[in-house]
């Protein structure tokens, strides 16, 4: 559903309580009830539906539990439905039911087979947990937890697709307390870290913990996060309805405690939400009968990622990315782990890539995040960056020179000390340097100043790496691989003047008929020295090396990604 039917849905809905409320019909919700008609617009629910188990099984017969769920599903608006407990029966009915109401599914199996999914097919009675998602189409992930070799096999299912307009990453699982030390939160967290690539990310499932001493610190990694994720909000955290009294005590504005999930009056289910991708967190829990559990709905508003400053870093999570330009024409964006090593890759841009040149390094609309400069054609055009690596409308750079046939313009961060980001240009003649201007009105432009000439023509034959401030004198220095001899110099910058002296890295020699392709994002592993991504040479294939620098050079290559880099046409 368009963001334009669900506004008009949610105000009919509005206007439909108010007018019964003026008929007399309406009965005031609960303080901690969250109403469909105002909640927030982000969506999910989670529910653990009991499918297998004779001591909680519903007694529906399968069109009326699917009925059942899909009114739930349709009633809270939900952006992606996490169930547990799913016997594949339930789960092949409620997926052909809601595919007329614009969701996609995908399945994780821990069982292949159970006595208990015999009530909903006789034909496949394999159990496990499902994920809905309103969206044309999705990417699924799953993997096993490493559980006790006696005990009952848990998964993580996810799937990447648009909410809210937004590539997000919704994720469903059910925890187990016999998997030591956190029920198996940091397994899942590890998988959702790598599988992210730097995107939002929403985590809903049965956790089988909840407040209290014993079971509440088992879900601290996933409130912690790792880097790529950052930190998690905690759907119902701010639901003072269910604060402890400690936390009431202490006037606490969140609280590790929520709306109890179970007939037993135990919190286990609950919605995470990457807390620097959305706010003001809401949940509710209802319920429909179907189940030992209750139904958890989550809301939350979708926030913008600010970005942190750090070179190199598109996704806002302090750790320089890769951009890959492939043949196809597409350009993919690598999320960095910040050890050299690299996500799962994802697509930002479709179709005209494949013989621009790209690079990023530099906040060139004024909002806080390095955008992507792209050489496509003959124009010099720049893609700001949502918050997450994601790309918005192109702007055509302004100011001067307006044509860049036979040169090599490439985002090189602040070269001239002044505070705003630079453009160092390759030509026949030459390194030259153009100077950014302050972006106005969220449009990028140049500088009104003539071009400086920073390199001689030697620079012809050079490629051109930019690894940011190497000596830390808060102006961006460049780096230069001699083609003919695979020879690696450094040069630091001088301002706006001819770039100094240079000096031979220690790197052995990067012959481009061996690593045809090479870029630097700067220091990837935090040690305060530039690092070096390239392809590398294998048969008829290519892979891709990472090699870590060091207080000379570049230290021992590691191939990280094998195969298939012969297709990418440019690294950015």
């Amino acid at each position: 559903m368009t963001r334009l039917r669900r506004t008009a849905l949610r105000w009919g809905v509005r206007l439909t309580a108010v007018l019964a409320l003026l008929a007399g019909t309406v009965t005031v919700a609960a303080a901690d009830t969250v109403d469909p008609a105002t909640a927030p617009p982000v969506r999910t629910i989670t529910y653990n539906v009991c499918g297998q188990s004779s001591t909680c099984q519903s007694k529906l017969e399968l069109p009326d539990w699917t009925a059942k769920v899909r009114d739930e599903v349709l009633a809270w608006d939900a952006d992606a439905v996490m169930l547990q407990e799913l016997c594949s029966g339930q789960y092949d009915a409620l997926r052909t039911e809601l595919a007329g109401h614009g969701y996609t599914a995908v399945w994780a199996s821990t069982k292949p087979t159970t006595t208990g999914c015999a009530h909903w097919s006789t034909t496949d009675t394999s159990f496990g947990q499902g994920l809905f998602v309103k969206a044309p189409a999705v990417q699924k992930y799953t993997a096993q937890l490493d559980v006790p070799a006696d005990k009952e096999a848990r998964s993580v299912l996810c799937a990447r697709a648009p909410v809210d307009g937004r590539t997000t990453l919704l994720c469903t699982t059910h925890l187990a307390q016999y998997i030591v030390p956190d029920n198996g939160s940091s397994q899942v967290m590890a998988k959702i870290d790598t599988w992210a690539a730097g995107i939002p990310v929403i985590l809903g499932g049965d956790l089988n913990a909840g407040p209290g001493p014993t079971y509440d610190p088992m879900l601290n990694p996933i409130r912690d996060g790792l880097p790529g994720t950052g930190p998690f909000a905690e759907a119902d955290e701010n639901d003072i309805d269910h604060f402890t009294a400690a936390c009431l005590q202490a006037g606490a504005s969140t609280c590790h405690s929520g709306e109890p999930t179970t007939a037993e009056g135990v919190k286990f289910d609950h919605v995470f939400l990457s807390a620097r991708d959305f706010h003001t967190v809401r949940a509710d829990a209802i319920e429909p009968g179907l189940s030992d559990h209750k139904l958890l709905r989550a809301a939350a508003y979708p926030e913008t990622r600010a970005g942190s400053g750090a070179g190199g870093d598109l996704t806002g999570d302090g750790r320089p990315d890769l951009l890959a330009a492939k043949d196809d024409g597409n350009l993919r964006l690598y999320s960095g782990t910040g050890g050299g090593s690299l996500g799962v890759q994802r697509q930002i841009g479709t179709g005209g890539w494949a013989d621009a040149v790209i690079s990023h390094r530099g906040d060139w609309t004024g909002d806080g995040r390095e955008d992507v400069l792209a050489k496509i054609g003959d124009t010099l055009w720049v893609y700001p960056n949502t918050g997450s690596g994601e790309l918005g409308t192109r702007i055509a750079m302004g100011g001067r020179p307006t044509g860049w046939t036979n040169a090599t313009p490439l985002a090189a961060g602040d070269v001239d000390g002044d505070g705003l980001p630079d453009v160092v240009v390759r030509s026949v003649t030459g390194l030259w340097l153009h100077r950014g201007g302050a972006a106005v009105d969220g449009a990028p432009t140049f500088a009104p100043r003539a071009a400086v000439q920073i390199g001689k023509a030697e620079w012809a034959g050079y490629d051109v790496l930019l690894p940011g401030d190497v000596d830390h004198d808060r102006r961006a220095d460049v780096w230069a691989r001699d083609r003919a001899t695979g020879e690696l110099k450094e040069y630091r910058s001088n301002g706006a003047l001819e770039l100094a002296m240079p000096r031979t890295l220690d790197a052995g020699p990067l012959p481009p008929a061996d690593r045809r392709l090479a870029v630097t994002a700067g220091d990837v592993t935090g040690d305060g020295t530039p690092d070096l991504w390239t392809t590398r040479t294998a048969g008829t294939a290519e892979n891709l090396e990472f090699l870590p620098g060091t207080s000379t050079g570049l230290g021992t290559p590691v191939t990280i990604g094998t195969g298939g880099w012969q297709w990418m046409k440019a690294l950015g």
